[in-house]
C-alpha cells in the first residue's frame, strides 16, 4: 500500500488508520461586472473555449445522485457534457452524496447504472472521477463505493481520504480528498466520537507540507463557509481553516448544502457546488461574492500563472466567474 507522503504519484492512497421562488440569487456588484467579463472571455454565456496544452481544467459536482430529481440530473449532466467537451475537461470532482437516499449497498447495486452510468454518459464525462463521501453515501454502504473504484474506469475512490497529482504546462496541481462525515457532526458528542477527524488532519497537514505544488486544492463534502440551510461548521473553521490557510491552499471545494456560491476567507477561495439534481436558495453571506439556486456544477481551469472558477446552471449558461491566483 502507498503511504499518504507519495502525493506526487497520480494516487495516492490514505494509511489504513487512519427554491423562496424557485430561483434565487444573490449577487454583490463585483460578481455582476465579473460575469459581464467572463462572458466575453468564453466567447458568450455558455460557449467556452477549448483549453490549451498548458491548462487544466476539471469540473466539480455535488449531490448529484438522485433517482427521484431524474430530470434535473439529466439536465445537469447535459450541461457539464457540453461544457466538458468545450473545455477538454481532463476529470469530474464529485463533492458527495453520491448516492440519495441512503448511499448504495453493493457494488452490483443498481443505483450505480441508473443514477450514475446512465446520466453521466456524454463521452467529455468519460474521464477519471475523483469522488469524497456524504453524509447520505453513509446511509448505505461505503465500502461499496470505494471497491467500485475496482470495476469502473472512471469512478476512484481509493480510500476515504486520499490524494492526487496532476502536471500540466510544466506546473502541477496537488488535491486532497477528505472524508468529512467522519471529521464534521452536528452535535459535540458526535465531533467527540469521530477520531477519525484527528487522524485526517494530521495526515492533509503532513502531505500539505510535503507537497511541492503550487496548486493545492482540498476537496469534502461539508463546508467550512456556507450560506445555506446548514451553514458553517464550527468544527471545520477552528479545526481545518487554519491548516488551508498555513499550507498556501488556493481553494476550498465542498457540497452539502444544494447551491452554488462563492467565498473567500483571507487568501483561501471556497467553492460549494452542491446543486447538482436538488437546489435550494442561499441566504446572504458576510464571506459570499456569488450564490444562487440554480441547479448546475462548477468548472474550474488552472495555468502555472492562474486560473478561473465558473459556475454554470443546468442549460449550461455561465453564471459567475473569478479568477484565482496560486
Amino acid at each position: 500500500m502507498r503511504t499518504a507522503a507519495a502525493v506526487r504519484t497520480e494516487t495516492t492512497q490514505a494509511r489504513p488508520t487512519q427554491t423562496e421562488k424557485g430561483f434565487f440569487m444573490l449577487h454583490t456588484r463585483r460578481s455582476l461586472i465579473q460575469g459581464a467579463l467572463a462572458s466575453l472571455a468564453f466567447g458568450g454565456i455558455g460557449h467556452a473555449v477549448g483549453t490549451g496544452a498548458k491548462e487544466l481544467s476539471f469540473l466539480v459536482v455535488g449531490d448529484w445522485g438522485d433517482g427521484q430529481s431524474r430530470t434535473t440530473a439529466d439536465a445537469v449532466a447535459k450541461a457539464m457534457g457540453a461544457i466538458g467537451r468545450q473545455n477538454a475537461i481532463s476529470f469530474v470532482i464529485s463533492t458527495g452524496d453520491n448516492f440519495y437516499e441512503s448511499g448504495v449497498e453493493s457494488t452490483s447495486d443498481r443505483k450505480w447504472q441508473t443514477n450514475f452510468e446512465d446520466v453521466y454518459d456524454a463521452p467529455s464525462l468519460q474521464v477519471p472521477w475523483y469522488a469524497v463521501l456524504g453524509n447520505h453515501d453513509y446511509g448505505g454502504s461505503t465500502s461499496a463505493q470505494i471497491d467500485y473504484s475496482k470495476k469502473s474506469r472512471r469512478w476512484t475512490m481509493p480510500d476515504r481520504y486520499f490524494a492526487v497529482s496532476k502536471d500540466f504546462g510544466g506546473a502541477s496541481a496537488g488535491f486532497f480528498f477528505l472524508d468529512t462525515q467522519r471529521m464534521k457532526g452536528d452535535t459535540l458528542l458526535e465531533i467527540v466520537s469521530h477520531l477519525d477527524a484527528e487522524v485526517q488532519l494530521r495526515w492533509l497537514d503532513r502531505s500539505l507540507g510535503e507537497s511541492r505544488a503550487p496548486w493545492k486544492i482540498v476537496v469534502g463534502h461539508h463546508p467550512v463557509f456556507s450560506g445555506g440551510r446548514h451553514g458553517d461548521s464550527e468544527f471545520l473553521g477552528e479545526r481545518l481553516k487554519p491548516i488551508l490557510e498555513r499550507h498556501g491552499v488556493a481553494m476550498y471545494l465542498c457540497g452539502h448544502d444544494h447551491h452554488l456560491e462563492a467565498l473567500r476567507s483571507e487568501q483561501v477561495a471556497y467553492f460549494v457546488s452542491g446543486s447538482g439534481s436538488r437546489s435550494r436558495p442561499p441566504h446572504p453571506h458576510a464571506k459570499s461574492l456569488f450564490a444562487s439556486a440554480m441547479p448546475g456544477f462548477l468548472l474550474v481551469k488552472l495555468t502555472p500563472n492562474g486560473g478561473t472558477a465558473s459556475f454554470f446552471s443546468k442549460d449550461a449558461a455561465l453564471l459567475y466567474s473569478q479568477p484565482l491566483k496560486i
